[in-house]
């Protein structure tokens, strides 16, 4: 039987305006915003719940550090409020680093004061840590290598700090130390984005912020979750208030390991992975890691309606039924242009779902099984026009062999979606469940993996 995970994305993914449509006068979600914002001025932050709601935000800059460290989990509840009311039932809960937090009160293994308190000492012993300031970066490359990469430079500040999947780690480390890292990435071919984060997290370094950090919250009461919670620090089930206790004992020392988790679900049953956050950045993780059989849709891709949403929620974010289109809420990063491809995002935002009966062009569906050009530079020319079409890239960016994530910054998840255009319209079947599209990283292979199913057909 199909089963749902939920996925709580760590910060960076709160979007100002996010809630606007959502957060109606006296509802679960308003209380716990207030909650949120009750707790952080009383440790002398300043209140930010308010930019969430309003259709026409315009944060402070005292409210800018409140929405990067308390931002996401506010975003978080309200949606895992929100999908409750939608009839969402999810059977598993997973978060990422900080998302951990978020799915662990969502799991009612603290109140949401109590997480919201966890964060701003989390980061008040980093910002009293010695050792916390720093930098992280991302790296187009799996854990292994990366790995290596970090032995070569050779400094002690760094540290393999998450693992998300084949093609993506994250390092933390000392800035200077990530700078050469940086510039060996470089040397090497592999691309590299710095976070824009003040400290780093999970690195072994963090000993003095850990003991600070468990020494502020020693006095909560914690419990065992209410539903099952996968943690990836842990790489097991939460299923006590020990196991709670163990998660923010490793928190900030211990790296996240994504791709594994994400892998372990997907063995234990999981097919449905719905992220709890204002972003696409985990769904997109989904298709990285997994194979087509693994569905991946963000709760709230662009800002929607009160009846859009419970509609996405309701069971329709993974069925064919398109999604509404944009409505304005910013995107993630640094957006693709209207006339060339992404240079630096390492996921960009979820926003042109396909529609089901058309292909990418317009055009009607081909009729008849397997209706594939037979001639090579026909297909090639009708891909380019399809990827062209849904990407807004000029063609001639599209020629056989430039890869599609690392030279034209296409995610994996927006790569499986046009291979699914590319279905409808030469009406091909569905490769089988362990095919991941995304390992078909140029046109020339999707083009070979289109002539099979249609020799197949």
């Amino acid at each position: 039987m199909a089963q749902t995970a939920l996925l709580f994305p760590g910060p960076g993914s709160s979007l100002p305006g996010a809630l606007s449509d959502l957060a109606s006068p006296d509802s679960a979600t308003v209380r716990t915003l207030g909650t949120i914002d009750a707790v952080a001025a009383r440790h002398g932050w300043e209140p930010f719940t308010s930019v969430l709601t309003s259709a026409s935000p315009a944060p402070t800059s005292d409210q800018e550090h409140s929405l990067l460290w308390l931002g996401f989990f506010a975003t978080s509840l309200a949606l895992s409020h929100e999908s409750r009311e939608a009839k969402l039932e999810p059977e598993v809960l997973m978060g990422h680093s900080g998302g951990e937090i978020t799915a662990l009160a969502a799991a009612g293994a603290f109140s949401a004061a109590d997480g919201a308190r966890i964060l701003i000492e989390r980061v008040q012993a980093l910002a009293a840590s010695e050792t916390a300031g720093g930098a992280m970066t991302v790296l187009d490359a799996a854990a292994r290598r990366a790995a290596g990469l970090v032995a070569a430079v050779g400094d002690r500040s760094l540290a393999l700090a998450v693992e998300n999947g084949p093609r993506q780690s994250v390092i933390s480390g000392g800035s200077a130390a990530i700078a050469r890292l940086e510039a060996a990435a470089t040397a090497l071919g592999w691309r590299t984005r710095r976070l824009a984060m003040p400290y780093t997290l999970h690195n072994p370094q963090l000993g003095d912020a850990t003991e600070r950090f468990l020494g502020a919250i020693s006095d909560l009461p914690l419990r065992g979750p209410r539903m099952p919670v996968y943690s990836p620090l842990l790489k097991k089930f939460v299923v006590s208030a020990a196991d709670v206790r163990e998660v923010l004992a490793v928190h900030l020392t211990r790296p996240v390991e994504f791709g594994q988790a994400l892998q372990r679900l997907y063995d234990d049953g999981c097919d449905r992975f719905v992220e709890c956050g204002a972003r696409s950045v985990l769904a997109d993780l989904v298709g990285d890691v997994l194979p087509l059989a693994a569905h991946a849709r963000s709760l709230l891709p662009r800002r929607l309606t009160r009846e859009e949403f419970n509609e996405l929620a309701g069971g329709r974010y993974l069925s064919d039924t398109p999604v509404p289109s944009e409505t304005g809420l910013p995107p993630v990063d640094t957006p693709a242009p209207a006339t060339g491809p992404s240079q630096g995002a390492v996921h960009t935002p979820d926003t042109d779902r396909p529609q089901p009966t058309r292909a990418a062009d317009g055009a009607e569906p081909r009729p008849g099984v397997g209706s594939l050009p037979a001639d090579s530079e026909e297909l090639h020319r009708q891909l380019r026009t399809v990827y062209a079409s849904v990407l807004q890239y000029p063609e001639d960016v599209f020629t056989p062999d430039a890869d599609l994530e690392a030279d034209l910054g296409v995610s994996s998840i927006k790569q499986t979606e046009i291979f699914a255009r590319l279905l409808d319209r030469f009406n091909l079947p569905t490769p089988s469940a362990d095919t991941r599209v995304s390992a078909y990283r140029n046109l020339g292979r999707i083009a070979g993996l289109l002539r099979s199913l249609a020799d197949d057909s």
